[in-house]
C-alpha cells in the first residue's frame, strides 16, 4: 500500500562539487536515483552518502537520505536515525521516508519515527504516519503515539490515527473509536477510514450508530463508504434508511451506491465489489 521512492530534487542550487560527486554515485552504482533499489552497492558508495548527510546544503542532504534509503544498506540506519533531527524539514522527511526501506528497524528507532508525529511540518508528520505504517506493528511505539491523540492541534491527531491503520492491538483499537467522538470533523473522518479498514466486525455496529448521530455529511458520507466492505445483512435497516432520508445529496448518494453494489453482488452470487471512489472522495488514500 505505501510506496517510497526518491523525491523529485530541485538540485539547481545544489553545490557543483557536492552534485557531481552524489550524482556520480547515483548513476554509477545504482543505475539512476529512480531505478529499483540495488541489491549491492560498493561500500565506498555508502561511505561517501553517509558523508554527504554533513554536506551544508540541506538539498544535497535530502538527496544523500534519498538515495541511501534506495540502496537499502542497514549501516545507514543510525545517520538516517541522526537526520531525523535536521533542521531542514525536507531533510527530515527523506530520512523517515528512507527508514521504511533499509530493513528491520529496532524499537529506538521506532520511537525516533513516531517522535516524529508531532513535527512542527506537516509533511513530515505525514512520512512518519506512513512510514510507521509500513513497519510491522511495534507494541513499544503504542504508547507514545496513543499519547498524541490528545495533542491540541487536530492536524496531529490525524496523522496519529493515519498511523495506525494495520494495526489490531486492543488499545490501538480502542483509540480508534474513541477518536469517533473528537470534536474535529477531519479527525472523526481519518478514524472511520483506518477502522473501515481493519475489518473487525465490531466496526459494523459502530457505524450504524455514528449514522444517526454524526453531525458532519463528510464524515457520514465516509461511513456510507466504508460500510460497502462488510455483508449487507450486518447493517440491515440503518444504511437503506440513510439512502432515503439523509439531508446530505452526497451521503444519500453513497449509501444508494453502497447498497446497489450489495444487490449486484446477491443476485450474482459473487462477493461485494467496493464502488470506485466518487463525491465524498474515501480518505484511504491520504494526502
Amino acid at each position: 500500500m505505501k510506496r517510497y521512492g526518491c523525491y523529485p530534487s530541485s538540485i539547481g542550487t545544489m553545490p557543483s562539487c557536492s552534485l557531481f560527486v552524489l550524482l556520480s554515485f547515483c548513476l554509477a552504482s545504482l543505475l539512476g536515483c529512480y531505478q529499483p533499489p540495488a541489491t549491492v552497492a560498493p561500500q565506498r558508495t555508502v561511505e561517501a552518502l553517509l558523508r554527504l548527510l554533513d554536506d551544508r546544503d540541506a538539498v544535497t542532504r535530502r538527496t544523500a537520505a534519498e538515495a541511501l534509503g534506495k540502496i537499502g544498506n542497514p549501516q545507514a540506519v543510525p545517520r538516517l536515525v541522526v537526520a531525523l533531527g535536521d533542521q531542514s524539514p525536507i531533510v527530515r522527511e527523506a530520512a523517515v521516508r528512507s527508514l521504511g526501506g533499509v530493513g528491520p528497524l529496532d524499537s529506538g528507532t521506532r520511537a525516533h519515527i513516531a517522535g516524529l508525529l508531532v513535527d512542527s511540518v506537516q509533511s513530515v508528520r505525514a512520512a512518519a504516519a506512513q512510514t510507521l505504517g509500513s513497519l510491522d506493528p511495534s507494541k513499544e511505539i503504542w504508547p507514545l503515539a496513543l499519547s498524541q491523540l490528545a495533542h491540541a492541534d487536530p492536524e496531529v491527531r490525524r496523522t496519529v490515527i493515519q498511523a495506525f491503520e494495520g494495526s489490531d492491538s486492543p488499545e490501538v483499537m480502542q483509540a480508534l473509536v474513541n477518536s469517533l467522538h473528537d470534536p474535529d470533523s477531519q479527525v472523526r473522518q481519518t478514524a472511520v477510514a483506518v477502522l473501515g479498514e481493519s475489518g473487525n466486525s465490531r466496526v459494523v455496529e459502530l457505524f450504524q450508530e455514528r449514522l444517526k448521530t454524526e453531525s458532519s455529511a463528510t464524515v457520514r458520507g465516509e461511513i456510507a463508504y466504508r460500510l460497502q466492505f462488510f455483508s449487507v445483512d450486518e447493517f440491515g435497516e440503518g444504511l437503506r434508511f440513510v439512502a432515503s432520508h439523509d439531508e446530505s445529496v452526497q451521503v444519500r448518494r453513497w449509501a444508494d451506491h453502497t447498497l446497489k453494489g450489495f444487490r449486484g453482488a446477491r443476485d450474482s452470487g459473487s462477493r461485494p465489489q467496493p464502488i470506485p471512489p466518487a463525491v465524498p472522495a474515501p480518505s484511504h488514500r491520504y494526502p
